[in-house]
């Protein structure tokens, strides 16, 4: 049966294409959600792209009939744009009319009760949502991009190695394969006296890699369990272009792609320099404004990047941190920075850039949805690599969750690639204190 499918904004905000992905359904967006669309597109982050994305689609649609009467669209289905059921004499007593969201309930009640086909208000608030299934309203989140991934379990394969792949795997550094793997797959080897080595399959799946598990250590930074030994094995790879650490807090992610960056490029020089960016999504209330220049504005939304190269280069400069010398360790960014080693940007400037020949970080980047996600990706020019670090657990953004960020989006849609790797790191290495306190609160 055919059905009716009311859109919130927040939908559109959060994928302009929506209103193509019904099939064969009614589509119907309230006048009121219009006029919520319009006073976004000004903004210039991507809430304002995706409104002016979504007026778009619905001018195109404008120009093949009467949207108030509807319009068909490609894939079998209509799209409406209400202009009525805006009284509030069928909602709740004192139900304010004055905000766009009673507005969008009023629409979605009465057609409840006038149409013979079922109504769904599809949207991505979760008030909203409560709301309207407390008025008896069938309601329902936007699923089409959602994501969920597989138990970490089943992304690690278990091998057993005889002695004789031992032997060839310390002196060549890899082992042939009889049967192909999977593209730079995680590999948990068994040896004969029951310890175990991380391997990753090469990009051709034909090969087991092994680096020098606990032994790789770039600038310094030892593996401290398998999963980081599989992410040193990525991260140290020059095939794998993209690399997806994903992982709850104090996992090292951010500390371990540093410590990559910074050798890569500083000691090999492989790469001409390391980027580093994040998305300006404050936790808790925001202060507002900042005073002074880009970097001044930038740098308290970057701190957390700053700890981590504070904290390397200080293993460093070993001595200076005994005299407690803070100000060598920043002079020694700020001498990255001065010799273009090292670049420190917001997300916000990256759109139009083409950037070769870099070790690219994106940190906090659940906070991403999946069509930044793309935008980053392809601003990669020849030479360069692209680690993005998050938890998908932890999710600031209003529109995104735990199904529908861009490292989900990700690791779904690449997963298997030559040039994409992934490792969802489980266990913390902060502190005693960070791990116990992450686990019992």
């Amino acid at each position: 049966m055919q059905k009716v499918y009311v859109l919130d904004s927040s939908v559109l905000l959060h994928d302009p294409n929506a209103i193509y992905q019904f099939q064969e359904n009614e589509v119907i967006i309230p006048y009121v959600v219009l006029e919520e669309i319009e006073s976004k597109k000004r903004l210039l982050e991507n809430i304002g792209r995706a409104a002016r994305e979504a007026i778009r689609h619905l001018d195109r649609l404008r120009e093949k009939g009467q949207l108030s009467q509807g319009v068909l669209l490609s894939n079998g289905g209509k799209i409406r744009i209400e202009l009525n059921h805006y009284s509030n004499e069928i909602l709740p007593l004192k139900s304010d009319m004055a905000l766009a969201d009673n507005r969008i309930l009023a629409v979605a009640l009465s057609l409840t009760h006038e149409e013979e086909r079922p109504v769904v208000l599809v949207t991505k608030d979760i008030a909203m949502r409560v709301k309207a299934d407390a008025l008896g309203i069938l309601t329902d989140d936007y699923h089409n991009d959602k994501v969920v991934l597989p138990p970490i379990v089943e992304e690690i394969l278990t091998l057993s190695l005889d002695d004789h792949d031992v032997s060839l795997l310390y002196q060549d550094r890899y082992i042939l394969l009889e049967s192909a793997l999977s593209p730079n797959r995680c590999v948990k080897a068994v040896l004969s006296d029951d310890s175990v080595l991380p391997l990753v399959s090469s990009s051709d799946g034909k090969r087991l890699i092994y680096q020098m598990g606990r032994g790789l250590a770039p600038w310094d930074i030892r593996p401290k369990n398998l999963e980081q030994s599989w992410a040193l094995e990525m991260l140290t790879n020059p095939d794998i272009k993209l690399v997806n650490l994903m992982g709850p807090a104090g996992t090292g992610k951010t500390l371990l792609a540093l410590a990559c960056g910074l050798e890569q490029t500083i000691h090999a020089e492989i790469y001409v320099r390391m980027l580093c960016a994040r998305p300006i999504i404050p936790f808790g209330k925001d202060i507002g404004f900042l005073p002074g220049e880009k970097h001044q504005k930038v740098r308290p939304y970057m701190q957390p990047i700053y700890d981590n190269l504070e904290f390397l280069l200080r293993t460093r400069r070993e001595k200076d941190r005994e005299r407690g010398s803070e100000s060598v360790i920043d002079s020694a960014i700020d001498l990255l920075i001065k010799k273009r080693q090292l670049e420190i940007e917001v997300l916000t400037y990256i759109r139009g850039r083409s950037i070769p020949n870099q070790f690219i970080i994106i940190d906090e980047a659940q906070n991403l949805s999946a069509h930044e996600v793309k935008t980053i990706i392809t601003r990669a020019g020849e030479g360069t690599k692209i680690v993005l670090c998050g938890d998908p657990d932890q999710i600031d953004h209003p529109y995104l969750d735990k199904e529908s960020n861009g490292l989900a989006h990700l690791a779904s849609r690449l997963s298997g690639q030559s040039f994409y790797g992934q490792v969802r790191l489980i266990r913390g290495e902060r502190s005693e204190l960070a791990t116990r306190a992450a686990g019992l609160l």
